[in-house]
């Protein structure tokens, strides 16, 4: 049971491919736009806290508490509490960037995209690069049987499971399969420039597009526990990149007329 040397090199181009989109996406911003460098730091710093920090805190509770069971049971429960989730906190987020560190800089409105490829190009970052590495780490053990035997025997039992379940979905996985991951990341980096956007503007104007926040937030759950559904209902890993891409587009094509309307206005 081993990893094809096609799949790894499949798995070698999304990792880097995870470092070099996002970067080229900032140098391209800082070129081509005003947005300024503080902007892109604070969506890295802001994603970190809200989405990786905040939010993981709350589903460890949830998922300790009695309720926890049922929801992570029944797929629609488990849709509508991740979407929630994610929008709640990740939009949270930006609303709070965009009042407080960046409050001085909402006359520039470029600064709106740079945030969006700090916020979105560290999640794409941290998600593809460092699963991808996880992947190419656990493929070259599968290359050599004496480690793993020496893996499998320094672990516990539930462990071993783990492992072998992990070593058995990455031999079957077609090369191709590692590709979606890059599209999937795509995807979110769409969504994160529509909702940065909408948020933006939801600061800038005050209390006339305040209805922007809600919306990047009703909008953000909708795509989140939508495309679980899908997954869960279709099983089909393409269908459901290739509807996510279709939402991201949507998203993206509103946040674009959002910011053609309202920019410097």
């Amino acid at each position: 049971m081993t990893v094809s040397k096609v799949s790894m090199i499949c798995i070698c181009i999304a990792m880097i491919l995870g470092v070099l989109i996002p970067a080229l996406l900032i140098l391209l911003l800082r070129k081509k736009t005003r947005g300024t460098w503080k902007a892109f730091f604070w969506g890295c710093g802001i994603f970190f806290l809200f989405a990786m920090v905040l939010e993981s805190v709350v589903h460890r509770a949830v998922h300790d508490s009695p309720l926890g069971q049922t929801i992570w049971n029944t797929p629609i429960l488990y849709a509508l509490y991740g979407g929630l989730m994610a929008g709640i906190f990740e939009e949270c987020g930006r609303f709070s960037a965009f009042r407080i560190p960046l409050n001085k800089e909402l006359g520039e409105d470029d600064n709106a995209l740079t945030y969006a490829a700090g916020h979105g190009g560290f999640e794409f970052f941290n998600l593809l690069f460092f699963t991808m590495l996880n992947n190419l780490i656990y493929a070259s053990v599968m290359s050599h049987p004496d480690k793993m035997a020496q893996v499998y025997a320094h672990s516990t039992p539930e462990q071993a499971e783990q492992i072998r379940q992990v070593y058995e979905l990455l031999a079957v996985t077609p090369a191709w399969n590692y590709f979606l991951s890059v599209v999937e990341r795509c995807s979110a980096l769409i969504l994160h420039f529509g909702f940065s956007v909408l948020v933006w503007f939801a600061v800038k104007k005050g209390g006339r597009k305040l209805w922007l926040f809600v919306l990047a937030i009703l909008l953000h759950a909708l795509v989140d526990g939508s495309m679980v559904m899908v997954q869960t209902l279709l099983g089909n890993a393409v269908i459901t990149e290739i509807c996510v891409f279709c939402a991201a587009l949507s998203v993206g094509a509103f946040g674009f007329w959002v910011w053609k309307k309202e920019k410097n206005s």
